[in-house]
């Protein structure tokens, strides 16, 4: 291509279009490519300036896939984030632009574990892409995704299928010309937000099937495509995770190990969440020494990853297991209150009830059961704004 030849932003736009595409795809390697592409024709992009804010949302959009598949690849996301925050001082969106600035940015805040300032811009992405038509299918299926996860976290259960649905039913529809479906990943993860869902609600049998069947899938899809170890290491922490509920620890506790053992991709926020969990079982076995032991692995990889939430989870291990010191144990609740995750709230205050009523404490056990009644409530309201 010559030098000096300046290529039309729609022709660019395009090639964008397609960038995009391989993100939806959760396809690291050919997103990579395309992104390449659209950054050496960018610098012979006659000017227009709707272009190169799509540029930067898409930059973003893409970091975020990798943020999600290798954790710790990405280091400049906040950056990212508060450079397009600039870019749009002054300039009214409209359309699919406007719509990807609110879409990402709940996206981002999703992964900030700000699931209330998440929300609130989902809400207004939902009112863009209204707007958008009919054609938008992908859009609307990535979106109710979306929806369904972060409605999954702040424990609105039917919300949450619903938007599970209705994103599975939206991916079925897409396949090649061979009629296999394209969005195998996508629909994978419907899955595990609908077991999630399973489990809140106790369904402990039915989670416990769709979290193998999960499992099952995720490793027919490592063997078929690239980059997909990360779905094993998820279909594993749901299945222990999934133990852990129906009290069977000794398994739970193995099959987290396994899917520690996934090395690849890093991921400190995963493998603190996971020895987080372990630690806390170790504590309710009473193996102490096994407790401290797990607690400062999960320790170190939260301050690695700067992981708020698991620093204040582990106060929980410290203060119930190894110091016997409710204080700390209370410093996870004001954590929760704070950052409203009041799914948290109600399921750890009647674990640590149950702990604590174990011990014959009942003063403390009943603190406790209250912050689970009173999160149950705060729940049933909708109170996280």
């Amino acid at each position: 291509m010559e030098e000096n030849l300046v290529i039309p932003y729609d022709w660019v736009a395009v090639k964008m279009n397609f960038w995009y595409k391989r993100i939806k795809e959760n396809d690291p390697a050919r997103a990579e490519d395309a992104k390449k592409e659209v950054q050496k024709e960018l610098k012979q992009m006659e000017e227009n300036q709707d272009a190169l804010l799509y540029y930067q949302l898409l930059e973003f959009r893409h970091n975020l896939m990798m943020s999600y598949m290798f954790p710790n690849s990405v280091r400049d996301l906040h950056t990212n984030y508060d450079n397009i925050i600039a870019s749009m001082n002054n300039k009214k969106l409209n359309g699919l632009l406007e719509y990807y600035y609110y879409f990402f940015s709940g996206m981002y805040y999703f992964r900030q574990m700000e699931f209330t300032h998440s929300l609130r811009y989902y809400i207004q992405a939902e009112k863009c892409l209204k707007n958008l038509g009919a054609d938008a299918i992908l859009e609307q299926a990535e979106f109710y995704f979306k929806l369904a996860e972060v409605y999954y976290y702040m424990k609105q259960t039917h919300f949450s299928m619903n938007y599970a649905d209705e994103a599975c039913r939206l991916y079925k529809k897409q396949t090649d010309e061979e009629g296999k479906n394209i969005y195998d990943v996508q629909l994978l993860r419907c899955e595990f937000v609908k077991y999630g869902n399973l489990l809140d609600n106790y369904e402990y049998n039915k989670a416990l099937k769709k979290a193998e069947k999960a499992f099952l899938t995720a490793s027919k899809l490592n063997k078929e495509e690239k980059n997909r170890e990360f779905l094993i290491r998820t279909a594993l922490f749901n299945l222990g995770v999934c133990y852990y509920k129906m009290e069977e620890l000794e398994k739970s506790v193995t099959i987290l190990c396994k899917s520690l053992a996934i090395a690849n991709p890093e991921d400190n926020n995963f493998m603190a969440t996971a020895l987080f969990l372990i630690a806390y079982t170790k504590g309710k076995q009473k193996d102490y020494t096994g407790a401290r032991d797990y607690f400062n692995k999960s320790k170190h990889f939260a301050e690695k990853a700067n992981n708020k939430l698991i620093l204040a989870k582990l106060k929980m291990v410290e203060g119930l297991f190894l110091e016997h010191d409710l204080s700390k144990v209370r410093e996870a609740f004001e954590f929760f209150n704070e950052k409203k995750h009041f799914a948290d709230k109600e399921d750890f205050g009647e674990s640590v009830g149950n702990i604590l009523f174990s011990r014959s404490d009942a003063w403390g056990a009943s603190e406790f059961y209250r912050y689970a009644i009173e999160a149950k409530r705060q729940i049933e309201r909708g109170e996280f704004s």
